[in-house]
């Protein structure tokens, strides 16, 4: 809160300064951008009631802004750490998301929906306008979306014909490449194709092998059709393919006595890559009462993650986890489009995903002379015979096909001066359901000398866990909101709604199991494991109050937004301990309470100059959550109420200040130029709050010289080299984190025909 006062204090008297008359040369005026929302379901496309942030291709160039991740702490209270993969990319809204297993933000690309974060991280390009909405919109979007909703939507043809190109160098061996061509074949036809290239050497380096440890290459490219077939019925066809190959999971040991990270130190393979393929058609036909839509979408995408569990140059547990999905997604909506006080929409939505994850680990030399040798060994201390593991490596295979299918009918009706004017009433309800088997095979084999008394001889430990689960879900997901609007520049609003993560299977757990399951198998008296208890959890919900003011002052040159939240979440999703303490399990273990407030200032204070500030604080604690916590050799019950819930900040906080210049009879037409400030934190670490990342901040810059269609722009991300950490985690009794990005620059020439 302090840094956000200190900032009002300081950009206030600008808003007085700011100019009330336009000048002449409209030239030299700089507008806030126009937006159109382009959803197909809501029923107010205008002044909804939601917290939104609507970000434009402007707002892109002059912030650097390439992939989603970019967009945290741009947007209130919206965060994405690095994790470092392009396959983890968790977002946290609100308080609230998911390192793990699921996601508390639903993605729409095109009105193509991502069911999994694994797809998240893709480069901006060819991008029309992008709508954050936060808070809970499952009643229009149903699953994942708890914490918000992102619309991404690209280029047409209709809108804008021509060739764009940009290329842009800079330090860390970065090299990007973005071209895109768009024409129309006559009035009723139009095309688009684009595409992008994109490189980084890296910024760390594994000591173990003197290589870097966080290099990334990604390339794709994207095609267009648009045909209005007549005035009032269009067809689009969207074909996307994207790609990346990376070096991965740059964590850096951690030193509690000293407080220093160490440079990543590991032996074994941490890398990354992934192929994806999205092809969609919409049907669109629309009369003057109507707009009825179809969405028609397929997403396909193989991956190979390769990760030394350990991040230590012993040899204990390496992962190889590939995947490959197909989703199929189809929705139809149909709203009004007439001008009296009652607005409608009705949707009906299925899909089924296909998610066949193949995830052999591999338990390693040291693994079994330093984790497992010892157990034997203390068993033979208590008097059990001597045995000695004479297996050099344990695979422990993993095979898990998961299907989903799902289906929801959805409404939504918007009433307008409701008794008086200006006073609206928007109400939905949404019937949502999921259904998600899971078949499973694990096995491995344990290879042993058994000795009693003078006799040693061979032995052979086995087992396999095979089998099927099901599990279904079913949701209700009901809305209501209250709108004021004084005038069209200015309104209030208050809501009311419900959220809900889905539930599913953590198949992660299977080689904690497996493992188990060996050394138990001689031991005839050990429990029998019960796998379903052990790998399901359930959807997490929450009950959601939020009440906003939204204006717009000085001919649209002050444009504000204030939102205050209250998130009451239950049967949270968390990471955590299994009971034994060795592994990690996804459990409905906690009760939250999230609750803050939200602002958003957009301003054109003439003279070519402009200011936006946006700043989210989210106080996010726990209410109810026990966890087992192994300490020694005994596992003890550790309660966190009333702690911060880890991985979210309690503050981001950016100003972004802009200035373009104009000349006349000169050899440029103009300058631009834009700075950023951007604070997070605080950030805990972990459930018990003993380790923390304090409020950082990074400063970003960028200036620009126009000549006709072509731009120059230099660049510096995080320019005054601030130190910072993104990730935490524990590994085998050691603590890792992953250091923030050092100072970047680059050059960007950019050109439009």
């Amino acid at each position: 809160m302090k840094q956000f006062l200190i900032a009002v204090l300081l950009f206030f008297p600008m808003f007085l300064w700011a100019e009330d008359d336009e000048q002449k040369d409209s030239l030299k005026v700089i507008h806030l951008d126009e937006v159109k929302v382009y959803s197909h379901k809501e029923t107010t496309l205008r002044q909804m009631p939601v917290s939104s942030t609507i970000i434009t291709p402007g707002t892109i160039n002059e912030t650097q802004m390439n992939s989603i991740r970019d967009l945290s702490v741009f947007v209130p209270n919206f965060f994405i750490p690095d994790y470092g993969s392009a396959m983890s990319t968790a977002p946290y809204i609100r308080g609230v998301g998911s390192r793990s297993t699921g996601q508390s933000m639903a993605l729409y690309v095109d009105n193509v929906p991502y069911f999994e974060k694994s797809t998240f991280d893709c480069d901006f390009y060819d991008i029309r306008q992008i709508e954050i909405l936060r808070g809970p919109q499952g009643t229009l979007y149903g699953r994942n979306a708890l914490g918000g909703i992102v619309n991404i939507y690209t280029l047409s043809p209709f809108d804008y014909q021509g060739t764009k190109f940009s290329v842009t160098g800079g330090n860390y061996g970065l090299a990007r490449v973005q071209a895109a061509y768009y024409d129309k074949i006559n009035e009723k036809l139009g095309f688009s194709v684009s595409g992008y290239y994109n490189h980084i050497d890296g910024f760390f380096t594994n000591l173990y092998n003197n290589k870097k440890a966080d290099d990334k290459t990604s390339a794709g490219g994207r095609a267009k059709i648009e045909w209005l077939i007549r005035p009032n019925f269009r067809a689009q066809y969207i074909f996307n393919y994207d790609y990346v190959d990376q070096t991965a999971y740059p964590y850096g040991l951690y030193d509690p006595s000293t407080g220093n990270v160490a440079q990543p130190n590991y032996n074994d393979d941490n890398s990354y890559s992934r192929s994806m393929v999205n092809n969609s058609l919409l049907l669109e036909y629309t009369t003057d009462k109507i707009q009825l839509t179809s969405s028609t979408s397929h997403q396909y995408f193989s991956d190979d993650m390769k990760m030394d569990q350990d991040f230590s140059p012993k040899s204990y547990f390496a992962l190889n986890q590939r995947q490959k999905q197909g989703a199929f997604n189809e929705e139809i909506a149909i709203r009004s489009k007439t001008t009296s006080n009652y607005q409608w929409s009705f949707g009906l939505t299925s899909f089924v995903q296909h998610l066949d994850t193949d995830a052999p680990v591999a338990f390693k030399e040291d693994g079994i002379s330093d984790i497992l040798q010892p157990v034997f060994n203390r068993a033979a201390a208590a008097g059990a015979p001597v045995m000695t593991i004479t297996d050099s490596v344990i695979d422990i295979p993993g095979s898990y096909n998961t299907k989903t299918w799902g289906g929801a009918l959805f409404h939504q009706s918007t009433y307008n001066h409701l008794f008086v004017d200006g006073l609206s009433i928007t109400a939905g309800l949404r019937a949502d359901f999921e259904k998600t088997n899971l078949d499973y095979f694990t096995h491995s084999k344990l290879n042993l000398t058994m000795k009693m008394g003078p006799m040693t001889r061979p032995l052979s430990i086995a087992d396999t866990l095979q089998g099927k689960e099901s599990v279904n879900f079913s949701e209700i997901l009901p809305k209501v909101a209250l709108k004021y609007a004084w005038n069209d520049r200015q309104f209030a609003y208050a809501t009311l709604s419900k959220g809900y993560k889905a539930g599913g299977f953590n198949i992660q757990m299977f080689s904690d199991l497996m493992q188990a399951q060996l050394m138990s198998s001689r031991n005839a008296t050990a429990p029998k494991i019960n796998v379903a208890e052990a790998i399901t959890y359930q959807p997490e919900h929450s009950i959601n109050y939020e009440i906003g003011y939204q204006s717009a002052f000085f001919n649209n040159r002050l444009k504000t937004h204030l939102s205050f939240f209250y998130m009451d979440i239950s049967d949270m999703q968390l990471t955590k301990f299994v009971p034994s303490g060795n592994g990690r399990m996804i459990t409905n273990a906690g009760e939250v309470t999230s609750k803050g407030l939200e602002v958003s200032l957009q301003t054109n204070l003439g003279k070519g100059f402009g200011i936006d500030v946006n700043y989210g604080y989210a106080h996010a604690t726990f209410d109810n959550y026990t966890d087992s916590v192994k300490v020694g050799n005994h596992v003890e019950e550790v309660n966190y109420k009333g702690n911060f819930v880890p991985y979210a900040p309690q503050n981001t906080l950016s100003l972004n200040g802009r200035y373009t210049h104009f000349f006349s009879n000169a050899f440029i037409d103009y300058i631009t130029g834009s700075i950023q400030y951007m604070g997070t934190g605080k950030i805990y670490w972990n459930e018990a709050n003993s380790l923390y990342q304090e409020f950082y901040h990074t400063v970003n810059a960028r200036i620009g010289m126009v000549k006709n269609n072509v731009e120059l722009s230099i660049w510096g991300k995080n320019l005054f080299d601030t130190a910072y950490h993104t990730f935490y985690f524990e590994s085998f009794g050691n603590q890792f984190f992953q250091k923030g990005k050092p100072l970047q620059w680059g050059v960007m020439l950019k050109v439009e025909l």
